[in-house]
């Protein structure tokens, strides 16, 4: 047998034991589920679904999680939908004696724990894939058909995904993290087989790569290539033949799992498992920002906003002043933001300019009109090699000059300027702090951003 074969199956059966649940974790779950769903039938009439990982097996070891969603008739008006379920789920938490609180994805729904268990209660239409009224409805399909089609191996291999994409920050379809969800890692094991067949495959994907595990097309309709020109991965869902489970997965983080497969793929190890806890050295982090180029840190309140709304409207607000500052003529080597308590955002960059620049403008040859549109709009014009070219004083020689003008005013204000509100309401009272600060979870931003990680 090849050497490099029974290497894996060693890993593969030491990362199963870490990270697979033992079949007591299995029959805590199931217990939890039964005892709950008995009582909504009883109480309410309602049939229930045990959804999400655990109820599919391919949940992660001391994973306490346990989506139950309970299924009302297509007729039933959606407002009565998302009245009677939070009545359920208030009901739930009452007679078990658990915490709660309502939460929302399309329609609210009540989560919080029961027992030690993280428990969620989500209504949702009882329905055919074909006829979806809600998102949420998708969910008991999906767990059907993982539970018909994944073998008890492929659902360890899951988890092993899973792990494997945790360690490398990759694990998640929430709009914070952007990478890649439960269902997918489910999808990919089946499409490939096995956890090693796919990453011998990922180490080597395009740009760009697409899969149909249901093979309803031959290839990438036009109108779906349109739709999905901008995502990197193409899975095709299922149970919708035209929804992408692949698509809130960014081109990075795409771009980091195939770095991440080509590296396993040349020495597995179960180092590949495991995420290390960042070791913060002070002492190394101020060095580095001192051997680095200028620092812009701005410092303001976090909005009160879920992540789902939070973080899409800081990367648009980050993405917002790295236009602002490049078209000025500033060149940023680096930039991000960090949430915490308050919202940093950070930019490594030259920090000043010169007062005078030269402006190019048209060649001499492209015609007298251009020639007349240039000259009109500066001064000091004259010729190098065979273009014409402006001397003139830039607005802002300073970058942080520039970005207090550019921040400073009313909320409404930002926003004219592409600021999203929830951000342009708290940015506006922004504070320019040092970058090294005593934090520890803003100096492990800063040690992933300054590539300082062993």
């Amino acid at each position: 047998m090849d050497n490099s074969k029974i290497s894996w199956e060693k890993i593969r059966r030491k990362a199963v034991d870490q990270f697979y649940p033992e079949q007591e974790e299995f029959d805590e779950l199931e217990r939890a589920y039964e005892k709950i769903s008995g009582f909504i039938q009883e109480e309410f009439g309602f049939e229930t679904f045990f959804a999400g990982s655990a109820g599919r097996k391919t949940c992660m070891t001391g994973d306490r999680d346990l989506d139950l969603f309970v299924l009302f008739p297509e007729d039933m008006e959606r407002r009565e939908l998302e009245q009677k379920g939070l009545e359920i789920g208030r009901k739930v938490f009452e007679e078990f004696e658990g915490e709660y609180e309502v939460d929302y994805a399309e329609h609210p729904y009540t989560k919080g724990v029961i027992e030690g268990l993280e428990v969620e209660i989500v209504p949702c239409y009882d329905t055919d894939p074909d006829d979806i009224i809600s998102a949420v409805d998708r969910s008991p399909h999906h767990a059907k058909w993982v539970r018909e089609n994944l073998s008890s191996k492929q659902c360890e291999d899951v988890v092993l995904l899973k792990a494997f994409l945790r360690a490398s920050g990759i694990y998640g379809s929430s709009l914070k993290v952007q990478g890649f969800s439960g269902y997918l890692c489910e999808l990919l094991i089946y499409e490939f087989g096995s956890f090693d067949d796919l990453l011998r495959s990922a180490s080597e994907w395009s740009e760009t790569e697409f899969f149909d595990p249901e093979d309803y097309h031959d290839e990438l309709p036009e109108n779906l290539e349109k739709r999905f020109r901008d995502e990197p991965l193409v899975v095709i869902d299922p149970v919708d033949s035209e929804r992408n489970v692949a698509s809130v997965l960014t081109l990075e983080n795409y771009s980091r799992f195939v770095y991440q497969a080509w590296k396993f793929s040349r020495e597995p190890g179960m180092d590949f498992f495991r995420r290390e806890d960042i070791d913060v050295e002070s002492f190394a982090v101020r060095k580095e920002i001192e051997r680095r180029g200028d620092f812009i840190v701005l410092e303001f309140e976090t909005p009160d906003r879920p992540d789902d709304i939070l973080y899409p409207q800081l990367r648009k607000a980050l993405r917002r002043l790295e236009d602002r500052l490049e078209d000025a003529g500033f060149r940023i080597f680096e930039s991000g933001f960090h949430v915490g308590e308050e919202v940093r955002i950070l930019f490594e960059l030259d920090e000043s300019l010169p007062e005078i620049y030269y402006q190019k403008g048209p060649k001499i040859f492209h015609g007298v009109e251009h020639l007349e549109q240039f000259t009109q709009k500066y001064d000091n014009t004259f010729v190098k090699d065979d273009r014409v070219v402006a001397k003139t004083e830039r607005e802002f020689s300073n970058a942080r000059n520039l970005l207090k003008h550019f921040l400073d005013g009313e909320a409404s204000e930002l926003e004219e300027q592409g600021v999203p509100g929830n951000v342009a309401e708290k940015i506006k009272d922004f504070r320019m702090v040092d970058v090294f600060q005593e934090d520890e979870e803003w100096l492990k931003f800063l040690v992933r951003k300054l590539r300082l990680e062993q």
